[in-house]
């Protein structure tokens, strides 16, 4: 009998292999691999993301072993990066690898973004990642629990966004459902925009409508 995953809080002494954790998970993200189509500057963009946002102001989800992790925001607070130089530093990095079109789906990612982020309080779920050996172990899902667990026990509401059409029946499995879908471009991948309400609430609502 396969032994469930062990969840615990991460803390900065984790953060090298968190940084493994979603360079490898992300590796072939139809999203990222759009936007950002250099994954040498993986590690530095997840380090930035972990270390300037995550460990100071969200709640940061990974089993045991070190096989996967999740990144939760809780409500009131948004994904704004700090590091000015070293975005800048990453952007021109980039620019001189693959021209500009590359910023310009950045623009684009994050005008879309912004504009489908609900007003409504909410944990926002930016990245969950799972090590791509380790992956159909019920790590996802033992990570879902926990970052759900958390949202009903403050009876809050939960966001996320999805670019991999494979795992939008696993967030529907934990409550989610989508409110919108979209391709990023023309000919860029399609995004999934996913709401998830309280148990509790839903619960009020199921009966409502009986």
């Amino acid at each position: 009998m396969q032994k469930q995953p062990a969840i615990r809080e991460a803390t900065r002494d984790d953060l090298d292999t968190l940084v493994g954790i979603f360079c490898d998970s992300f590796a072939r993200d139809p999203q990222l691999n759009w936007m950002i189509p250099l994954p040498r500057l993986y590690p530095d963009f997840f380090r930035l993301v972990i270390e300037g946002v995550y460990l100071p102001r969200g709640r940061i989800h990974m089993d045991t072993e070190g096989r996967a992790a999740a990144l939760w925001l809780p409500p009131g607070e948004r994904p704004e990066l700090p590091g000015r130089l070293e975005r800048a530093r990453m952007l021109a990095e980039l620019t001189l690898s693959k021209g500009p079109a590359p910023l310009l789906r950045i623009h684009r990612q994050g005008a879309l973004f912004a504009r489908r982020h609900p007003r409504e309080p909410h944990f926002y779920l930016q990245f969950i990642g799972v090590r791509h050996r380790c992956q159909g172990q019920g790590l996802g899902s033992a990570l879902l629990r926990e970052g759900t667990r958390l949202c009903d026990a403050q009876e809050s509401p939960a966001y996320l966004e999805s670019s991999n059409s494979r795992s939008v029946p696993l967030y529907e499995r934990h409550g989610f459902s989508v409110i919108h879908q979209q391709p990023l471009a023309k000919n860029g991948p399609t995004v999934w925009f996913m709401w998830r309400e309280p148990a509790e609430r839903a619960r009020r609502a199921g009966n409502r409508r009986k």
